[in-house]
């Protein structure tokens, strides 16, 4: 572990000068002290940007190591993974824009991998010594003349210090949310267990055998009832009382007549710049206009065979062929440039036909038939996950099944989900969907009640005998230690706790009422991309707006943006819990433009460097896209990045 403050900071003070004492004002100091809360990806980012500014940072974590809900709690009192988690976003994602996972990694790394990169990076950039372990944050307050005062308990001490400003990075994930509002009681006696799903650490083995019901249809919830279907008694049950939107970890589906093969991208590649600049609407015409779509309608649904779709399916054909050609163009003028800049290309003799010489023939056929190392500018990859993926796909290929029976499993569930794609949060773990095709998994409305002593009762009256009832419910978006100072805001309403979200929030990160002094990173959540970058172009606002780099509108414009963006909010997600849900490449965009940091790749780009034109507009919005401009190597690095990303996945080059 990093070395830890000396602990005379949450002591009281002994007329020591010191940069953390409650008594020494603070318009003695030069630089801004800045408290940044948690040692997750959020606020490791968060910190780093606020060093290499100059502020006067520290860190406090109520573990005892770094990486937040990606560290496996045994204590029980804290958010963690499960033993056999895994990534659902890919590598290129949960990577910082500026020290990328190694290509040696799998696309969808490990908590085990992601604690250990976190731990590079942390050392890489000089963090560790910031960062006070064991630490937790009970209570802040904003002092009157400016800055803040916050309560810091480590062990059986306290001490109350102060800072000019506070970065909250402990996310999302902090209160359960069990029972839900509405989830119906266990009677007395009852014997069953009945769980949230953060007690199953090794899931594997507290599932293994019993009857399973698994509640809830989210990344969570979709992961354990795979489990259930594999490990449990058969048929596991997962309980929904709505439909969802499933993804894939790749592309194209499953059971597809095309083999993936090294190039075949991780599905969150997909979410490419030009197709977040359009509108919902447009995007709807793309993916559902044929049955080969990604989200295609299930024939038996009536809303395929209606006047609207079927102009929706002519609509996105019509805008194919204003795409189409300007993609063509792009790669024609490409090869153009190419072939002009080839030194073969002026040479006088242009036979491709040679005098028959044996040896000579023997000689290049070795090197013809030998497997080529990839070109440098091409990613190196560990493609084992994706022959593992393509491996259960095969296997069930072979017992009959097709790309049709999958479709009909993913589209009947968003069929019933209660919104299109664009308005559903994506769950990228579809193993669930091949215990549903096999039977070991068996779809349930939701739990209407208990009886007896081990028996659930589901809302079509079915029942069925149980061990376990685990709660995939997710979490509530709260802040305990500023529960009460958010409550007097003025904000809450019919006099209910407090539940935070992005809808209070300017952009997902300033509170109007605390201005620049005070900033929630890391509460938005993608649906197609990974919360680390949007964490890091967030804390490169704060570090912007703290340097008067970047200034923040007024109070009152701010709350006028709130109301305008709450409307898209509520509009796009349609579980409730998931109001702060935003599409990565407009939301990164949005904050990297306040940051100062949205590089300018026009017209003179196209035509000085079209390679990163086009990687930049067409290919994936990578974190590194937000470091084009840096100088040095850091934004050659990420040039070159940009590059190769999408020459290795999206040209046969």
């Amino acid at each position: 572990l990093a070395p830890r403050l000396p602990f005379a900071l949450i002591a009281p003070c002994s007329g020591q000068r010191n940069a953390f004492c409650s008594e020494e004002p603070l318009a003695h100091s030069k630089t801004k002290r800045v408290c940044c809360i948690g040692a997750g990806a959020a606020g490791l980012a968060c910190a780093k940007e606020l060093i290499e500014r100059g502020f006067e940072t520290t860190v406090f974590e109520a573990r005892e190591g770094m990486g937040g809900v990606w560290r496996i709690d045994k204590t029980g009192q804290h958010v963690g993974v499960r033993l056999e988690q895994k990534a659902t976003s890919s590598k290129y994602y949960l990577g910082f824009s500026d020290y990328p996972i190694p290509d040696s990694a799998p696309d969808f790394v490990s908590h085990e991998h992601y604690i250990s990169y976190l731990e590079d990076y942390s050392k890489h950039f000089h963090i560790n010594n910031h960062i006070n372990f064991g630490h937790s944050i009970v209570g802040a307050r904003q002092l009157v003349g400016g800055g803040w005062e916050v309560d810091v308990v480590a062990g059986r001490k306290s001490k109350t210090l102060q800072f000019d400003a506070i970065a909250v990075c402990s996310g999302l994930h902090t209160v359960p949310d069990f029972p839900p509002k509405g989830a119906p009681t266990p009677p007395a006696g009852f014997k069953a267990r009945v769980v949230h799903a953060r007690e199953l650490k090794d899931a594997r083995n507290a599932l293994r055998g019993k009857r399973i019901v698994v509640v809830g249809g989210g990344e969570t919830g979709a992961e354990l009832a795979h489990v259930a279907g594999d490990v449990g008694s058969k048929p596991a049950l997962m309980a929904l009382r709505r439909g969802m939107t499933v993804i894939g970890p790749y592309l194209p589906l499953p059971l597809a007549d095309r083999i993936p093969d090294a190039r075949t991208p991780p599905v969150d590649l997909n979410e490419r710049r030009v197709l977040s600049l359009l509108p919902h609407p447009l995007k709807n015409f793309i993916f559902t206009r044929d049955k080969e779509s990604i989200f295609a309608l299930r024939d038996q649904n009536p809303g395929k065979h209606s006047v609207v779709h079927l102009l929706d399916r002519v609509a996105g054909a019509m805008t194919s062929l204003v795409i189409v050609p300007f993609f063509i163009m792009g790669n024609v003028a490409a090869d153009v440039f190419k072939e002009l800049t080839h030194p073969l290309f002026w040479t006088v003799d242009k036979q491709s036909f040679r005098q028959p010489n044996g040896p000579e023939m023997s000689k290049e056929m070795k090197l013809a038939t030998s497997l080529p190392s990839l070109p440098p500018v091409r990613l190196q990859r560990n493609t084992e996950q994706l022959y593992e993926y393509t491996r259960r796909a095969t296997w069930f290929r072979m017992q009959g099944y097709t790309t049709w029976h999958y479709q009909q499993v993913r589209s009947l569930l968003e069929e019933f989900s209660g919104a299109r794609h664009t308005q559903n949060f994506l769950t990228k773990s579809d193993d669930f969907i091949y215990n549903l095709m096999d039977h070991s998994l068996e779809l349930r409305p939701g739990i209407a009640g208990y009886e007896g002593t081990n028996t659930v009762v589901f809302e079509d009256r079915s029942r069925a005998e149980i061990d376990i009832v685990v709660w995939c419910t997710g979490y509530q978006p709260q802040v305990p230690f500023l529960s009460q100072l958010l409550g007097e805001s003025g904000r809450s309403t019919n006099g209910t706790r407090r539940q935070l979200d992005g809808t209070e929030f300017f952009k997902n990160v300033f509170h109007p009422q605390f201005g620049d002094s005070l900033a929630f990173i890391g509460f938005a959540r993608p649906q197609l991309g990974a919360m680390p970058p949007i964490a890091e172009i967030q804390a490169r606002w704060f570090g912007a707006v703290l340097a008067g780099d970047a200034t923040l509108p007024t109070k009152e414009s701010m709350e006028v943006e709130i109301a305008a963006d709450q409307i898209q909010y509520e509009s796009k997600v349609f579980a409730e819990r998931m109001r702060s849900t935003v599409d990565f490449g407009r939301y990164t965009a949005d904050i990297a433009r306040r940051a100062g940091c949205f590089p300018d790749v026009g017209f003179r780009t196209f035509f000085q460097d079209y390679e990163l034109w086009r990687a930049f507009w067409f290919g994936p919005v990578l974190p590194q896209s937000y470091r084009l401009d840096d100088g040095g190597v850091r934004g050659s690095e990420a040039r070159a990045r940009l590059k190769s990303t999408y020459i290795t996945f999206f040209t046969r080059e």
